[in-house]
């Protein structure tokens, strides 16, 4: 059997094996103790109960992507998580490749390192600071590490077919640095004048990133490449559909031109608003929900080798046959993915049918395309899950925060950890990247210092703004320095349309205060970001704006605000997402004081009703009780912690 051969023989053993079958085998055979004990903690870093195991599949690309960057928290106290984590990785990495090699699936044996050994010497000699006259930047090389440690073919044969594997098996973070090959190698390619005896080593093949998603995504369509007539009444219906203000008022000054009697005019603008109701209050935002909408029920009716130019009209996409296709292919692509949501656990179709039904309602005009949109979403009725029903999520953020207390405390905790990580490890920096990883880590323990204390949606986290900028003011306000922090929001910038104010104070405000006048300045010039206005900034326009709301370039990109937080986490272990820190405060203030959900609901700016949805298990009070005797017995003083905090 050839590699290749033996390697899909082993991909397609995915369904018949799992990590109970991995641990039955382990045990018989006498494997190593610790490896077991690592495969026996999967269960739990999966939110599985142990004898759930054998829903876990023992596939390598679904340990790879899923269960090696689960949180390591709840099944670990270590002091360094993110070794810790690593190295039991390593060792169910290892354990798993033994168990499909005793099945006759062995992993097909790496390429001779030396090759790629041999031009990465060669590269990290001529790298150093363009200042000195070194031509390579410093860590030039570290691309092809990844590759090293995945390829099947030795460097210099490198192609493009090999390459498209490895990238189809590569998580999200590892595709960042395969991301750099092919430049890398076309750079060095250039240089052969500088370093010939590299050149000798490289592939002869042009290398080209693969086309994305792959299975776990919908084929994009961007909007730019349907035709313009059809681009044309498709903004015309979104016009019609939003209703704005400023659209009726374009409308009244032409008929008003056109001669068409004030009566005749006033009576049509009237019932226009009567049957819209509310305008939205962003229409870009708007706009680009109505563009999903039609992309997404367009994508299944033509085919990739198709053009788009029998497309005239919006009014003809409407069609029952359609919107089934576009249903089915949503749910079937959630089934096949590890990585997307199941569909009756996500709000897209909810999303797409909604727009889709405004479209049809206000912007067509068109009764019996309302229908049948009522009649589809009949029939696919356990697949739309409107947000605010959305409680899958906070629900098991709550029971892992009832099942491990220690957790909450680390929760609670967070800031002055990530704090005296950040601090040793900027004492022990010995390179830039050494030191820019050190003033990250301050970033981040800033980030959760605002969180503990009344937890932010995302948007509004990473757009606080310590300067003003042109028609856009500051919103964080020193009280008192090193003590008393302040962040106001108005209602303009918060979702809900709710002004908001945060107070940080006592350690936590040590805490903001060392990363704003310390750590940040260090950061910005580090990476060239003078200018910014945010207590984060990075070099991207912040997304989703608000309407009337200006807000400059200068803010972190989504993808920097991930590998950020990802950062703190690894060492924290909780598993959380920023906006997930508000279901995580929503429960701890339940086991502060149980069933007061009026609080709760006040702090995360939000409704009470949508704090009861997310967090009323049981109606709060078993929960939270549980919560609490649990936390009190590890951590005595957690809730006095707690209570200074919680505005």
């Amino acid at each position: 059997m050839t590699c290749q051969a033996n390697q899909n023989a082993v991909f397609a053993m995915k369904a018949s094996a799992s990590m109970s079958d991995v641990l039955s085998w382990a045990e018989e055979v006498g494997e190593d103790r610790y490896a077991i004990l690592e495969l026996k903690k999967v269960a739990a870093r999966m939110d599985y109960a142990d004898e759930e195991l054998n829903q876990i599949s023992a596939d390598l690309i679904y340990f790879e992507t899923n269960v090696a960057p689960s949180p390591y928290g709840m099944v670990s106290r270590a002091a360094d998580l993110d070794a810790a984590r690593s190295r039991g990785n390593a060792r169910l990495r290892a354990l798993i490749n033994r168990f499909w090699a005793a099945r006759g699936y062995a992993q097909p044996a790496r390429a001779d390192r030396e090759t790629y050994t041999k031009a990465i010497d060669l590269i990290v000699a001529q790298e150093g600071f363009a200042d000195r006259g070194d031509p390579l930047p410093t860590s030039f090389h570290k691309p092809l590490l990844t590759l090293r440690a995945r390829c099947l073919v030795p460097f210099d044969e490198l192609d493009q077919a090999e390459f498209d594997r490895v990238w189809s098996e590569a998580t999200s973070e590892v595709r960042k640095s395969l991301r750099k090959v092919p430049g890398l190698i076309e750079r060095l390619r250039q240089g052969h004048n500088l370093w010939p005896e590299i050149v000798e080593l490289l592939p002869s093949e042009v290398l080209n990133i693969p086309p994305s998603p792959g299975k776990d995504r919908a084929r994009r369509i961007l909007w730019t490449d349907l035709p313009e007539t059809f681009r044309i009444d498709a903004e015309m219906v979104f016009e019609r559909a939003m209703a704005l203000p400023s659209s009726l008022r374009a409308w009244a000054k032409q008929q008003i031109a056109a001669g068409r009697p004030a009566v005749e005019i006033d009576r049509v603008v009237a019932k226009r608003k009567r049957a819209r109701g509310r305008s939205p209050s962003n229409a870009e935002t708007a706009t680009a929900g109505y563009r999903q909408a039609i992309t997404w029920l367009l994508r299944e009716q033509v085919l990739p080798s198709m053009d788009f130019d029998a497309l005239t009209t919006v009014d003809a996409l409407f069609t029952t046959e359609a919107l089934e296709a576009a249903c089915e292919a949503q749910i079937a692509r959630c089934a096949a993915s590890d990585i997307l949501k199941d569909a009756d656990e996500s709000s897209t179709l909810w999303s797409r049918f909604t727009n889709l039904t405004t479209l049809a309602r206000h912007g067509l005009q068109d009764p019996e395309k309302v229908a049948r949109l009522n009649v589809i979403k009949l029939v696919y009725e356990d697949y739309i899950l409107p947000p605010d029903e959305m409680t899958a999520e906070a629900t098991a953020i709550c029971d892992r925060l009832r099942k491990n207390p220690h957790l909450a405390a680390t929760y609670v905790h967070a800031p002055t950890r990530l704090h005296a990580i950040a601090t040793q490890a900027l004492a022990e920096a010995a390179t830039r990247d050494g030191e820019e990883r050190a003033l990250r880590l301050f970033a981040v323990a800033a980030a959760y210092a605002i969180q503990v204390s009344r937890p932010l949606r995302p948007g509004n986290l990473f757009t606080s703004r310590i300067s003003a900028a042109e028609k856009c003011p500051r919103n964080m306000h020193w009280m008192e320095d090193r003590a008393f922090a302040e962040l106001r929001f108005v209602a303009g910038e918060v979702k809900n349309g709710n002004a908001l104010t945060v107070e940080v104070v006592g350690q936590d405000a040590q805490i903001l205060w060392d990363w704003q006048m310390v750590h940040r300045p260090r950061l910005v010039k580090l990476r060239g970001l003078e200018g910014s206005p945010y207590l984060f900034p990075g070099k991207a326009m912040p997304r989703l704006r608000k309407a009337g709301l200006w807000l400059p370039n200068g803010a972190m990109s989504a993808a920097a605000i991930g590998e950020l937080w990802d950062l703190g986490d690894r060492q924290l272990g909780l598993g959380l997402t920023p906006h997930q820190c508000r279901h995580a405060t929503g429960t701890l203030m339940l086991a502060v004081d149980p069933g007061n959900f009026a609080s709760v609901a006040s702090v995360l700016a939000n409704t009470e009703s949508v704090a009861r949805a997310h967090y009323a298990k049981d109606s709060g009070e078993a929960a939270a009780a549980a919560v609490r005797e649990a936390l009190l017995a590890h951590h005595p003083d957690i809730f006095k912690r707690l209570k200074g905090r919680i505005k």
